[in-house]
């Protein structure tokens, strides 16, 4: 399985505040990233904001840029992400990605979409 499908099968619901997200032990991106002790890398925490970005806006969409990124806490296996976007002036996205278990800020990024072409 593609860590793009496990993202999208990741998906929960969305809720008023963003988009829920349950990484269980299994997804594939953990696997090989830091043997001892596995963490979610930083490309598929930006693959969260895209599939989210897919949803709130209603079709598909593929990253333009990255603008910021702040990465505050370690994603470990077992963690519900909540990411929660806001829409920019410029046309960007501002993205953080929240513990919903205990509300701690994960990561912040500012990021461009544009739609997938097909």
């Amino acid at each position: 399985m593609s860590v793009e499908q496990a993202v999208k099968d990741s998906f929960q619901t969305q809720t008023p505040n963003g988009f829920l997200y349950r990484l269980a032990e299994d997804f594939p991106a953990f696997k090989g990233h830091f043997d001892a002790y596995a963490v979610l890398p930083a490309v598929c925490q930006i693959s969260l904001c895209s599939d989210a970005a897919s949803r709130l806006l209603g079709y598909p969409v593929q990253l333009r840029a990255l603008k910021r990124a702040k990465f505050l806490r370690p994603v470990l296996p077992q963690t519900d992400i909540l990411v929660c976007l806001s829409s920019r002036p410029d046309g960007s996205f501002l993205a953080e990605l929240i513990n919903a278990k205990d509300s701690a800020k994960i990561s912040q990024l500012t990021l461009q979409f544009t739609e997938k072409s097909k």
